[in-house]
């Protein structure tokens, strides 16, 4: 708000004028009165807040680093996750994939696919369906299960196909209840600066069944995307088949651009309070204000999370010493979705 200083002298004689007009006598209050204040600038008017800059993305970035040192416990559930898909038992499914890659017809159907199948089949453990895709605990064991571990682990053999759908089905919503603990305790810490186990326990069971909302919104979000697209692809396959390919990697693109408008939709159901439907036009709101921070600090999430989890595979020998990828990559991975929680908490909070 801009200020003026005004000539006392110059008010008086205008006052003076205007009371000759009327016949009246008129004065100002002297400068040491209380009146004063409400006729010249002795007083001066209080200055509106200015507006601080919203922090940036490396501004985010490093108050997630800061908030998950001070609270190291947070790394917890991601650890002992990566230490069980690691060290534990493992849900097998190779012997499952070879007796349908078997059956009249498959291998035609399939091609060169069912053959890549059956060899990676057996490298793959079901538990990882614990660490849900998008908006589940950051596991770096998410992926094929390592050749070598410093223990022997156990192989359970899955034999049906209605057993492992039973399973996956199982295993999923119990991740979805280990994300459900996992970014509630962050949200918490990003909010409150502490997390209170009385109030966490209690709102557990809401915040999963907010969350498997949320998570069956995600996956009809992106079939409504997507789907469209294969009776498109078909036709276009008859002119061309390098069209069906086009069209199909089109889609990618476009899915890629949803899961960018829905990121913030997480923080929004945990930080904000807000219901599935309410969180989603928040998350879409949100970077189509701020496209190009926000944008900027998923890219930075997803690729530096991907480098990380590729270098820690990378490192793994099978010896003790990928307990210290364990530690790293559930440090680094917490600090980046605090501050996406953060970066949600700062551009929303005078919203």
């Amino acid at each position: 708000m801009e200020h003026y200083n005004i000539d006392p002298r110059l008010l008086q004689s205008r006052v003076g004028q205007a009371a000759g007009l009327s016949g009246q006598t008129a004065s100002l209050p002297s400068s040491g009165s209380p009146g004063w204040n409400r006729w010249g600038k002795i007083r001066e008017m209080q200055k509106s807040p200015e507006v601080r800059p919203l922090p940036g993305v490396v501004a985010s970035i490093v108050a997630g680093l800061e908030l998950t040192t001070s609270h190291l416990w947070l790394i917890l559930l991601p650890v002992l996750l990566d230490l069980f898909l690691w060290l534990g038992p493992r849900l097998s499914a190779g012997r499952l994939v070879e007796q349908q890659m078997n059956l009249p017809g498959m291998r035609e159907a399939l091609g060169p696919l069912a053959d890549q199948m059956v060899q990676l089949a057996p490298h793959m453990n079901l538990f990882t369906a614990l660490s849900l895709p998008l908006i589940g605990v950051p596991a770096v064991m998410s992926g094929p299960s390592p050749a070598l571990t410093p223990v022997q682990t156990q192989v359970v053999e899955i034999t049906t196909v209605n057993q492992w759908l039973l399973l996956f089905v199982g295993l999923s919503l119990a991740g979805l209840l280990l994300t459900a603990a996992y970014f509630s305790l962050l949200a918490r810490t990003v909010r409150d600066g502490r997390a209170s186990l009385g109030e966490f326990w209690a709102s557990l069971g809401p915040t999963w069944l907010r969350l498997l909302g949320l998570a069956v919104a995600y996956l009809f979000c992106l079939l409504l995307v997507y789907l469209p697209l294969l009776p498109v692809a078909a036709v276009m396959s008859l002119f061309n088949r390098n069209l069906f390919g086009a069209v199909l990697l089109g889609g990618v693109f476009m899915l890629v651009w949803v899961t960018i408008y829905l990121s913030f939709s997480l923080p929004a159901v945990l930080l904000g309070g807000r219901p599935v439907g309410p969180a989603l036009l928040e998350s879409i709101r949100l970077v189509r204000q701020y496209t190009l921070p926000a944008v900027s600090l998923l890219f930075l999430v997803v690729a530096l999370g991907g480098a990380l989890n590729w270098l820690w595979r990378l490192v793994d020998n099978g010896s003790w010493l990928t307990l210290a990828s364990i530690l790293g990559h559930g440090f680094i991975s917490t600090a980046l979705a605090a501050a996406v929680f953060i970066f949600y908490r700062d551009h929303t909070q005078n919203q």
